[in-house]
Parts: C-alpha cells; sequence; structure tokens
C-alpha cells in the first residue's frame, strides 16, 4: 500500500510540474541522458532512426512533451527500461523531456 501511495504522489506530483513548467532546462536533459539513457538509448542528436531501443531523435519526431514525459514515468509492460520516477524528480523529468523535444528536426 505505500509503493501504490508514493507511485501515485510521484504521478501527481510530475503532472503537476509538467503542467506548470511547460519546458525544462536542455542542457540539465542532455547531462541526464548521458548520465542514465545512453547505456541503451542513441542520445545524439543525429541518432539514428531505429524502434527497439527508439532514438532520442526518432522519440522527439514520433512523440509530443506529454507522452515523452508518461513514457519516462512509466516504460511500456515487458521492456527493461526502469521507471525513472524513481531516480529523478519532477524537475529533472521535464529537463530530460526538454532534452528530448530539442532533438526533432524541424523541415527547412
Amino acid at each position: 500500500m505505500k509503493q501504490f501511495f508514493r507511485i501515485s504522489v510521484a504521478v501527481v506530483s510530475t503532472m503537476i510540474a509538467g503542467s506548470a513548467l511547460a519546458e525544462g532546462d536542455v542542457e540539465a536533459g542532455g547531462m541526464l541522458a548521458d548520465k542514465y539513457c545512453v547505456r541503451c538509448h542513441d542520445i545524439s542528436v543525429d541518432g539514428a532512426f531505429k524502434t527497439y531501443p527508439p532514438s532520442f531523435a526518432s522519440i522527439a519526431v514520433f512523440r509530443d512533451s506529454d507522452q515523452i514525459r508518461s513514457r519516462i514515468l512509466f516504460p511500456q509492460l515487458h521492456t527493461p527500461m526502469p521507471q525513472m520516477g524513481f531516480l529523478l524528480d519532477p524537475e529533472n523529468i521535464d529537463d530530460l523531456t526538454a532534452y528530448i523535444v530539442s532533438l526533432e528536426k524541424k523541415p527547412e
């Protein structure tokens, strides 16, 4: 029951923080990606488009910021990705989301 309560509090506080802080710090998000995500994901600006695990550049193209934030908090079942909501605070999740969104290639 305590774990359920902790998860619920993390979800609600992240949703509130996410809507209150529409943007995070891209540079801080890049450092978080380098620390936590690079072992599995290609986090570079021109990362190859692949589906498993997806590169951050491909995530930026195919997901909006709310979907990205949700996938960071609650990865799909049967994937080895940890629930980052247990490792990162809401501000860090906003920063990581901002970094991923920043990688979207805009048409010229």
